[in-house]
């Protein structure tokens, strides 16, 4: 059981985040704040969905993590961050939303971004196109699947199927960039894969 909660917190994202987070400018506390939302995000979607396979969350379980992260920052971009959320969560009810789903995941990445003070247009810019794009290949992994439950992507509606690659590969890509556009050091990247190998495949699906 522990297994299927930990799979489902999907610490692959959670490591890439924070690296965005850091190179962007992010410090401690911005890490700190970023990483209650973005996982209360997960619990709350994955109790919103309540897929097959999965272990059932408490609605405590997202709603802490979230009420800590506002009364850690409390800013006016926090209502974005749970709009976009909110929609991301519909996808599979909603056959526009599913559509738009890279598109608000890229927008919730970019708000996370947002939070951190005096952080450039252009880290808020880099979120949104290449975590939506990341995300797409989510979609490209996961068609077949949709296709079976009728969720209505965009690989779904291009009659596109499975790739189980696209989505990793990204994931190694984008935590590759924000090493080398934020100056990070190499072992964070280093970190950063041996996190995602090791954890990648603890989500069940």
């Amino acid at each position: 059981m522990w297994r299927n909660y930990a799979g489902q917190l999907r610490a692959y994202s959670v490591a890439d985040l924070v690296l965005l987070i850091l190179a962007a400018g992010g410090d401690a506390h911005d890490v700190l704040v970023v990483a209650l939302l973005w996982l209360g995000f997960l619990v709350y979607l994955e109790w919103r969905h309540r897929d097959r396979g999965r272990a059932r969350w408490p609605s405590a379980a997202w709603i802490a993590p979230w009420v800590c992260a506002v009364a850690l920052r409390p800013a006016w971009v926090l209502v974005l961050f749970f709009v976009f959320a909110l929609l991301y969560a519909e996808k599979k009810t909603v056959p526009l939303l599913a559509a738009t789903a890279p598109l608000s995941n890229g927008a919730l990445k970019a708000t996370l971004v947002a939070l951190i003070p005096g952080v450039s247009a252009t880290w808020v810019l880099a979120a949104l196109a290449l975590t939506g794009t990341r995300n797409l290949a989510g979609d490209v992994r996961d068609a077949d699947k949709d296709r079976d439950e009728h969720v209505q992507t965009i690989p779904v509606r291009l009659g596109l199927h499975s790739h189980p690659l696209a989505y990793p590969f990204m994931l190694a890509l984008t935590s590759t960039v924000w090493v080398v556009a934020g100056g990070l050091p190499w072992w964070s990247l280093v970190l950063a894969w041996i996190i995602q190998r090791a954890t990648y495949n603890l989500t069940p699906r």
